[in-house]
């Protein structure tokens, strides 16, 4: 019987990767840019390339997401002959719920008093039941400061399973799984794919997303613990080269383009140009000497989930405070706006990381058998 215990000595090596926090960064500042960009002012076919581009940044984070943990579960099950699930479950919550649920609570009780807080009750529940992309699919689309936390529901709902596969099969399982994912996210594209808000349900359909999550798989079954070691040429041919599928997603198959008509071939060419931009960017990064990584992209990464969950909550207080300053519409306004939102997000997130989350942090490292990230 499989027991919940922690491990408060691990003997396996540290296994860290700096760069990747850095591409972790990259992929929350596509996101941020997204939206950043209001929607009326996204009319230069360009500038909403960009727009929706952005949206490829979570793509990006669920590829990282299931590459860093897989890896992390084969090389626990080679090392100890097992994959110790309650202790992944356990690692988990410490992780992700302290901030999120906490949040989602946060609004939750300001909501009714003020205005700019409230989200539905109906998403509320759906957040905590880790169903909010769901919810946000089957209801119109509306702008919250917590609208992007549907991608957490999605994370939780692969990693429900995936531990299991681990220790049922290790490197065998993760490898059939992760290409079963394939055909399954691109039926789901074609099923949901009818209908005027097409790109919103295709978008926030978990088996379509899991595609990514079995690209970050089979990357780390793949390279079996090891990095490419490139040449900068070729790092960049593939930076070029992923920036470019993500820019051919957005701008030509147009799949996260509101009131375009979009095709199922084409919703599946563009989702498979997405996954092949993703896959192009890791390649470019993974691997890199630490030494040529900024150290503070590889601490914006760190704190990256936080940037994540507050950005939107940092444009409703920014928005709120240009209210009483001045009142105008101007494109320099707008830039200035942004930026001071940004800054305010890593505020936040640093504030939250290094005295709300850490302790949670703290705790979660006792139940690792493979330490990585230092707090």
């Amino acid at each position: 019987m499989t027991t919940m215990a922690p491990v408060s000595c691990p003997i396996a090596a540290k296994v860290y990767r700096p760069e990747l926090d850095a591409l972790r960064f990259f992929a929350f500042l596509a996101v941020y840019v997204c939206h950043a960009i209001p929607a009326a002012d996204a009319r230069a076919g360009w500038l909403a390339g960009i727009k929706d581009a952005g949206n490829f940044g979570v793509c990006l984070f669920f590829l990282l997401s299931a590459y860093l943990i897989t890896d992390l579960l084969l090389r626990e099950r080679e090392q100890f002959g097992t994959v110790h699930v309650c202790n992944f479950y356990v690692r988990r919550i410490l992780r992700i719920w302290p901030l999120y649920f906490g949040t989602t609570l946060v609004y939750a009780v300001a909501g009714p008093r003020f205005h700019a807080f409230w989200i539905e009750p109906g998403r509320v529940a759906a957040y905590f039941l880790l169903a909010g992309n769901w919810y946000i699919a089957l209801h119109p689309w509306i702008q919250t400061p917590l609208r992007a936390l549907w991608s957490i529901s999605v994370e939780e709902q692969f990693y429900l399973v995936w531990p299991v596969l681990g220790k049922a099969g290790g490197r065998r399982a993760f490898a059939t799984a992760s290409i079963a994912i394939v055909p399954l996210s691109f039926m789901s594209i074609a099923i949901v794919s009818n209908g005027p808000f097409a790109f919103n349900t295709v978008w926030l359909n978990s088996f379509v997303q899991f595609l990514f999550f079995s690209a970050g798989a089979l990357l780390a079954v793949g390279l079996r613990g090891n990095l490419p070691r490139l040449q900068l040429r070729s790092r960049a041919g593939f930076l070029a080269g992923g920036l470019c599928f993500c820019w051919l997603a957005a701008a030509v198959a147009m799949i996260k383009r509101p009131a375009a008509h979009v095709t199922p071939l084409q919703f599946c060419c563009g989702y498979l140009l997405v996954a092949l931009g993703c896959i192009s960017l890791f390649l470019a990064a993974a691997g890199i000497s630490e030494d040529m990584v900024p150290r503070w992209m590889i601490y914006l990464g760190k704190i990256s989930f936080g940037l994540y969950v507050f950005h939107e909550t940092a444009f409703l207080l920014v928005d709120e405070a240009q209210k009483h300053i001045v009142d105008s519409d101007s494109l320099w306004l707008l830039i200035a706006n942004k930026i001071v939102a940004l800054v305010l997000t890593i505020f936040l997130a640093a504030l939250s990381y290094h005295f709300f989350e850490s302790p949670f942090l703290r705790l979660k490292q006792r139940f690792a058998r493979i330490p990585s990230r230092s707090i």
